[in-house]
């Protein structure tokens, strides 16, 4: 089949047609890639305009865009939809609501072409926000708008350190291998659970399957005024505390003690830079990670407290 593309770019999306239309505008502008390549819009069940934007769904150079709807709600189903439509032997994983960087098309299909046996990998993330940056929102709270920069040489990723969600590539082949994204992981309408990406990519690391960065394959991560509030920096906690509970369930008593471990070391850094912070008088920013780690803790102990009282009953 001549046609058939050699990379799928996957965007899962829910409710955001207005980001999603910038977002296929930004990808079709970008310099074309050399090979075929297709875009696959996975919605799932969204209730505003995206069927009516996918119905007018436009086409690029070598760029083919396809719609698809997946019923089962969740980000998790709808990737996997999305893993499961895919043409192309390599998907790559986009979010609904960035712009690419001009290299970003090429920069992938340059890495992979070099890098045969690669079998996952991660690109940049820069944030670029709609409005201006809140003032209490410190560095350290930007991996939670999709901020992902490890440098600009492409590298393998460090033991502790993974690709985000937002811009994720991988061979299809691997997804027979090790299984799709955990359903009860990542988001779900509009509870923000997370760690799906997180939970998979430990799956590789199992079969110490090599996992790359590659920085020239950048996006711009846009944020909402919307996602700029304590509100939503709490209900980003409470989600990732759910998701750390949810995947200990099945772990053994000595990975959980060294999770522990590694939670207590996270809670004193805080504290260092809550003292930073505090005594540069920069007090909003030290007071928001101290919540921070409160809103994760609770996040924990609702799962934990929920399986309690199940068995209880």
């Amino acid at each position: 089949m001549t046609n058939r593309p050699e990379f799928s770019f996957i965007i899962c999306t829910y409710n955001r047609a207005q980001y999603l239309r910038d977002t296929l505008d930004s990808l079709l502008s970008i310099e074309p890639p050399p090979v075929r390549v297709e875009i696959l819009v996975v919605d799932n069940n969204s209730t505003d305009e995206t069927q009516v934007l996918a119905d007018k769904l436009p086409v690029g150079k070598n760029v083919s865009v396809r719609y698809v709807k997946e019923e089962n709600q969740g980000l998790s189903h709808a990737r996997n939809r999305g893993i499961h439509e895919a043409l192309a032997p390599i998907v790559v994983f986009v979010d609904d609501d960035i712009r690419a960087a001009d290299s970003f098309f090429t920069a992938w299909v340059s890495f992979f072409k070099n890098n045969p046996g690669a079998e996952a990998a991660g690109g940049k993330i820069h944030v670029q926000f709609d409005d201006p940056r809140p003032r209490w929102m410190p560095y350290f709270l930007l991996p939670l708008l999709g901020y992902h920069d490890f440098g600009n040489t492409i590298k393998r990723y460090g033991k502790k350190n993974y690709p985000f969600g937002g811009n994720m590539a991988f061979k299809k082949e691997i997804f027979d291998k090790y299984g799709l994204f955990n359903p009860h992981l990542g988001r779900i309408g509009g509870n923000l659970k997370a760690s799906e990406e997180k939970e998979f990519f430990h799956r590789l690391r199992k079969d110490q399957a090599d996992i790359y960065y590659v920085p020239d394959a950048m996006l711009f991560h846009r944020v909402s005024k919307n996602r700029l509030t304590e509100a939503y920096i709490r209900k980003q906690a409470v989600g990732l505390g759910q998701s750390i509970a949810l995947q200990l369930q099945e772990k053994s008593t000595r990975y959980k003690m060294g999770k522990a471990l590694g939670e207590l070391g996270k809670i004193a850094a805080t504290a260092g830079l809550f003292v930073g912070y505090s005594i540069t008088l920069r007090v909003s920013k030290a007071i928001i990670l101290i919540k921070f780690r409160k809103w994760i803790a609770e996040g924990y102990l609702s799962v934990i407290m929920y399986k309690s009282n199940d068995l209880n009953v």
